[in-house]
């Protein structure tokens, strides 16, 4: 056993044959979120574990401390995520993971454990001086260690804290709504979508484009190029440019309005990406008045 061993809380019912059901190989993955689980939240009724303090890990991080590959880490987190167990918000410098139905410090729950473990711990005075030293060294590192790290990650991914946090635990986040249209669309994972397309997706609800327009754009477009589209940095220009076409209706111009797809009276020339954009926002109108049609 490595020296920075150390125990930590968990229930029996996880050894219920249901749970081995359905987490399997995956229970070495979820013991250790148990593990490293330095904060919990409670978040309309139900206790989130947060796991090293909202710090983002990559996957070849996690399958590190396990021997295995990527593939076998993303597996278990698609199991337990699937079942419940944890949640995964997909961050552009790793994943943030959150244990559902935390338990880890429920003073009320663990009250019998706690006793328990001081009854060891008397015990365990009556061994020699040396001995009792030395466990309580590895002990004591081990607990400055892990309380060490959520101020540590906290600092250092304060910004990221504040955006993922709440995206972990509110299931109806602007970017969930986003990235699980995306992977919809793609007919993809999310755990496999790129960091770069995760930032990108932040900064479009970051200048407050509507999530209903940043979706309504990807599916028109991907309905017309298929398979040419791999990545969410691909539909980055044509959402801007639908935004920024849509508050030019909404907002009073003092030149007055052009009418949508019309060019202006003192351009003749319309590019083929201007063209395109026009065609894209007529398809776009034409959804909504029939999404108001069908809802009237």
């Amino acid at each position: 056993m490595p020296n920075n061993s150390f125990p930590f809380p968990t229930y029996s019912g996880l050894l219920e044959p249901q749970h081995y059901k359905n987490i399997s190989t995956a229970i070495w993955l979820f013991l250790w979120c148990i593990s490293s689980t330095t904060k919990e939240v409670e978040k309309d009724g139900i206790v989130w574990g947060i796991v090293l303090g909202n710090k983002p890990m990559k996957l070849s991080e996690i399958s590190q401390k396990f021997g295995v590959n990527d593939k076998t880490v993303s597996r278990w987190l698609d199991t337990l995520e699937q079942h419940e167990y944890i949640r995964v918000t997909r961050a552009p410098h790793g994943l943030i993971i959150t244990v559902k139905n935390s338990k880890k410090f429920s003073s009320d729950k663990t009250d019998k454990n706690v006793r328990s473990l001081e009854n060891d711990k008397t015990e365990m005075s009556d061994h020699p001086p040396t001995d009792n030293t030395n466990l309580s060294d590895h002990i004591g590192s081990d607990q400055t260690e892990m309380s060490d790290h959520p101020d540590k990650n906290v600092r250092s991914n304060k910004d990221i804290t504040k955006i993922y946090n709440t995206a972990a635990i509110n299931t109806g986040s602007k970017f969930e709504e986003i990235m699980q249209a995306f992977c919809r669309i793609h007919g993809k994972l999310d755990i496999h979508v790129k960091a770069l397309d995760i930032t990108m997706m932040h900064e479009m609800i970051a200048l407050g484009v509507p999530t209903t327009l940043i979706i309504r754009v990807m599916e028109t477009i991907f309905r017309d190029r298929g398979g040419k589209i791999h990545s969410f940095s691909y539909y980055k220009d044509a959402i801007l440019e639908a935004w920024e076409a849509e508050k030019a209706i909404t907002t009073p111009s003092p030149q007055g309005t052009v009418a949508l797809g019309q060019p202006p009276s003192h351009h003749g020339y319309r590019s083929k990406q201007q063209q395109q954009l026009d065609e894209l926002m007529k398809i776009i109108a034409e959804e909504e008045r029939h999404e108001q049609s069908r809802s009237g």
